[in-house]
C-alpha cells in the first residue's frame, strides 16, 4: 500500500461543524492519492491520513488528476504563468527549468569546444544556460517568496520553490498547456 505521510497536510478548518445542518450545501477540497484500485471502486487516502472507498463513478464525476489530459494547447509564457497562478488549490503537473549551476557551466565550458561545430557549441551553451528540466506534481495556494518564486506543494516531497518564468508546460483540468515557441 502506498503511503501519503508526505503529502502536504491541510491544517486550517474550513467550516464550523456546529453550524452544519441538514440541507446545508457544501463543496469539498482535498489532496491525496489512490492507494488501491479494483474494477469499480478505489480506496483513497487524503493528506491528513483519512482513508475511504468510493465508486469509479464518483471518481469520474468529481475528481481531477494532476497527470491526465485529453488535449494540448500552446500559450505564451505570460498566459501560461497567469493560467497556473489562477488555478490555486488545483492538482497539476508542471515542468520548469531549474536555475543553472554556475559551477557545472564552468566545468562544461572548461572541457573546451574541441571539434564542435559552431551550431553544436551554441546549442550546448544554450542548454547549459537553460538549466535542468524538472517535473513536479502537486498544487499551490498562490503564495510567493521574496523573490517571486511560487511555493509549490509537491506530492511526497513537501514545499518547493518554482520561478514561474521558467515554466515550459503544465497539465491542469485535463489540458496540457505548453509555452509556444
Amino acid at each position: 500500500m502506498a503511503s501519503t505521510t508526505s503529502i502536504p497536510t491541510e491544517t486550517t478548518e474550513r467550516c464550523d461543524y456546529g453550524k452544519v445542518k441538514v440541507g446545508s450545501v457544501y463543496s469539498r477540497h482535498s489532496f491525496g492519492k489512490i492507494i488501491e484500485k479494483s474494477h469499480d471502486q478505489v480506496t483513497i487516502e487524503n493528506s491528513n491520513g483519512s482513508k475511504w472507498t468510493i465508486s469509479a463513478g464518483i471518481i469520474e464525476l468529481e475528481f481531477s488528476f494532476a497527470d491526465q489530459y485529453d488535449s494540448e494547447e500552446q500559450l505564451s509564457r505570460t498566459a501560461l504563468i497567469e493560467l497556473m497562478t489562477t488555478r490555486a488549490r488545483t492538482a497539476m503537473t508542471i515542468q520548469f527549468n531549474k536555475k543553472p549551476d554556475p559551477k557545472l557551466i564552468a566545468k562544461e565550458l572548461e572541457a573546451g569546444k574541441g571539434s564542435a561545430t559552431a551550431k553544436s557549441w551554441n546549442d550546448k551553451v544554450k542548454a547549459l544556460l537553460e538549466g535542468e528540466e524538472r517535473v513536479m506534481i502537486g498544487y499551490h495556494v498562490n503564495s510567493f517568496d521574496e523573490h517571486r518564486r511560487l511555493r509549490f506543494q509537491e506530492s511526497d516531497k513537501g514545499q518547493r520553490l518554482v520561478d514561474p518564468r521558467t515554466l515550459t508546460w503544465i497539465i491542469v483540468d485535463r489540458v496540457k498547456y505548453t509555452v509556444s515557441k
